[in-house]
């Protein structure tokens, strides 16, 4: 139980208590390392110096988790496992000054040896590890005026909120040097203290080239890690509570359901649990050069592209994205802004390499919150941070990296506490630290008593853009010049087999895989970054099928009908190779020969051979050519072309007259014959 109380009035309290402030160096400011013993190892070597042990040389210490936020009389308790370390290694503890503005934090985090050290604890015997191995060192802290009561290890008074930074080295035996861990505690003020806290959205992107092949071959590549890292930060099973905003490319998305792989499978349904709840944004199906697609009069297709990524993730996720938020992976033209609002975008998120730097303003509160100009009128947008998860490309100590961020965040609100102020943070999915380096980020966040964890959307909303910004000019058109045509010709392609199928085409069929197909190569070709070997080879999958198709169409072979009436069905034999059906137009032309149901009909042709009946009327007995045409039902595709040639043996109009006016002549004439002879037969007397 600790309370503030002066200190114990006896001899041998006051005699504890002067001893204990000997041991931490009291409230001295010293250089970090003064009062560390300067001890010689047997070699002759300092305490920086070699070790004769090869044990001591791959000694280390690895960071497992630590106190980040500490009230006034918390405890700071921070646990480590050894590597490797001798038996009678000790820990040295440092504690710094209390660090308020972010270039004292980052001249700390460049050189944790400088600066001036509040407390310093030499030689503590290391504690006894648990049954997995991990030491638990406590700390109990409190202010100058604080005691502590029945508390077992170190009290080390911090004297003021801020940030103060922590060092622990391990040594040998001799006093050598053999690793050291440098981070950072955070003393928060008293809870009942109104000030805003600093919002902090956190956006975790995958984003990526193409994965799948003009081949439909499926290889994630470096991709594949890094969505398997996502699926292991937001598993709900190990952080329900976890929020984040979450970008993802739907062709990743898209490659895992098409992919014949069980892992693939497996991440899929991982990820399905993951994004349960997280909100997503809106993005394009692959990565877009979206200045090139300005250039080459494509914003139309920047619409395509988005409506493509939406629906993928729908399908295969379960999760429609949010239409009114973007994160923008390349540069930005107004126009592209422009469409974008158009296609219901209300706020961009932008990373801060791509804003141009002479418009950064000098106001905490506009980096992040700000405009940017289109054609129209302003759209809202938060600049996305690279400074506070840079620490996460940390290679000595990895594991420190999420606290080095989290005492980054707290410095940005200890400079300015009454200010309210936001700040989108998108920490690499590929950094060594892990999924759990990330989630110890996120956990934190959430239970900060000076960090809000806010979707973007809010930071806008708290914080109302004024300053306008540019986004500065991408890297050249990557596009060759045929490419917009060549896309062009591959949608109506696209479209016309579409229409071949996809009345009759459900979920799963052959057919559907194939539109599935070719619209995918079609929304790959047009990804930043392809050569244009690469692009040609998804641009050519649909000239492909649709020659497939062609060859698969046998049109009637020539032959001869005869046709015994004047209106009759003339049968004829159409072959689909395919292993699907499809839907196609017959169109039919002769001047000897008209059409009662039209010239031109749809008919649906099962695989194997076919039986059409075309209804057909002669105008006149003999030999009539009838043309035949196969074509897609919009007529864009070619399937084949045939003649028959179509025997009429019935009478014309005409003849059929000629023959009633002479058998009518023969009728009178015998009528009268007959008369005439009966007439000139004598009475019987």
């Amino acid at each position: 139980m600790r309370r503030r109380r002066p200190p114990p009035a006896g001899k041998g309290g006051r005699r504890t208590t002067r001893l204990l402030r000997l041991l931490v160096g009291g409230v001295a400011l010293t250089a970090f390392g003064v009062l560390a013993p300067a001890a010689v190892a047997q070699n002759g070597t300092g305490p920086a110096g070699p070790s004769d042990s090869a044990d001591q040389q791959a000694a280390s210490f690895e960071l497992v988790s630590q106190d980040v936020w500490i009230a006034d009389g918390d405890s700071f308790l921070v646990a480590f496992r050894l590597r490797n370390a001798p038996a009678d290694a000790t820990v040295d503890v440092s504690i710094g000054g209390p660090i308020r503005s972010r270039s004292a934090f980052l001249d700390r985090v460049a050189e944790p040896a400088t600066g001036l050290v509040l407390h310093h604890v030499s030689r503590l015997a290391v504690p006894e590890p648990d049954a997995t191995g991990v030491v638990a060192l406590p700390i109990a802290t409190g202010s100058e005026d604080t005691t502590a009561d029945g508390t077992d290890g170190l009290w080390l008074p911090l004297p003021a909120e801020g940030v103060y930074p922590v060092s622990l080295v391990l040594r040998g035996p001799a006093g050598d040097r053999l690793d050291a861990v440098h981070t950072f505690v955070v003393r928060t003020p008293p809870p009942d203290v109104d000030q805003p806290p600093l919002l902090v959205s956190t956006v975790l992107s995958v984003s990526g080239p193409p994965v799948v092949d003009a081949g439909g071959e499926v290889d994630l590549g470096p991709t594949g890690p890094r969505l398997q890292m996502l699926a292991d930060v937001l598993d709900p099973r190990v952080r329900p509570l976890a929020t984040a905003t979450v970008a993802l490319d739907p062709h990743l998305i898209d490659a895992l359901a098409i992919s014949p792989r069980p892992e693939h499978a497996q991440l899929l349904a991982r990820l399905q649990q993951a994004t349960i709840n997280q909100p997503l944004t809106a993005t394009p199906y692959v990565p877009l050069d979206s200045d090139a697609w300005i250039e080459q009069d494509l914003s139309l297709q920047i619409g395509w592209q988005i409506e493509a990524g939406a629906a993928a993730l729908d399908e295969h996720l379960g999760a429609r994205p949010d239409p009114a938020t973007m994160v923008l992976t390349s540069s930005a033209s107004a126009e592209l802004l422009q469409r974008l609002q158009r296609e219901g975008v209300e706020l961009v998120l932008v990373p801060e390499g791509l804003l141009d730097p002479a418009d950064e303003p000098t106001s905490t509160a506009a980096r992040t919150s700000f405009l940017l100009p289109t054609l129209d009128e302003p759209l809202a947008a938060v600049a996305i941070d690279a400074g506070a998860t840079a620490h996460f490309d940390r290679e000595a100590h990895p594991e420190v990296a999420p606290y080095l961020v989290l005492a980054d965040l707290a410095v940005r609100w200890f400079e300015d506490p009454l200010q309210l102020r936001g700040i989108v943070v998108a920490p690499p999915l590929e950094a060594p630290t892990g999924a759990a380096g990330v989630g110890v980020l996120l956990d934190e966040i959430a239970t900060a008593p000076i960090l809000a964890g806010v979707d973007p959307s809010a930071i806008v909303e708290g914080l109302t853009p004024t300053t306008v910004r540019a986004v500065r000019a991408g890297d050249p058109n990557g596009f060759g010049e045929d490419y917009q045509a060549a896309l062009s010709d591959g949608q109506r392609i696209a479209r016309s087999y579409q229409n071949m199928v996809d009345p009759i085409a459900t979920v799963g069929t052959p057919e559907r895989q194939l539109i599935e197909t070719l619209e995918r190569a079609l929304l790959l070709s047009g990804a930043n970054g392809l050569t244009e070997t690469q692009r040609d080879a998804y641009l050519a999958v649909g000239s492909q099928i649709v020659r497939n198709t062609v060859a698969a169409i046998q049109p009637p072979s020539r032959q001869r009908i005869t046709l015994t009436s004047r209106s009759g069905s003339i049968p004829m034999l159409i072959r689909n190779s395919l292993d699907h059906d499809v839907i196609v137009r017959l169109g039919f032309n002769s001047d000897k020969l008209d059409f009662p149901e039209g010239a031109s009909l749809l008919r649906r042709l099962s695989p194997g051979i076919n039986e059409v009946r075309v209804p057909v009327r002669a105008n006149t007995s003999g030999d009539a050519v009838l043309e035949i045409s196969v074509d897609s039902p919009t007529g864009l595709v070619k399937l084949g072309e045939s003649q028959l040639t179509v025997r009429a043996t019935s009478l014309s109009g005409a003849g059929v007259g000629i023959a009633a006016a002479a058998l009518a002549i023969l009728l009178l004439w015998w009528a009268r014959h007959w008369w005439s002879r009966r007439a000139s037969r004598p009475e019987p007397s």
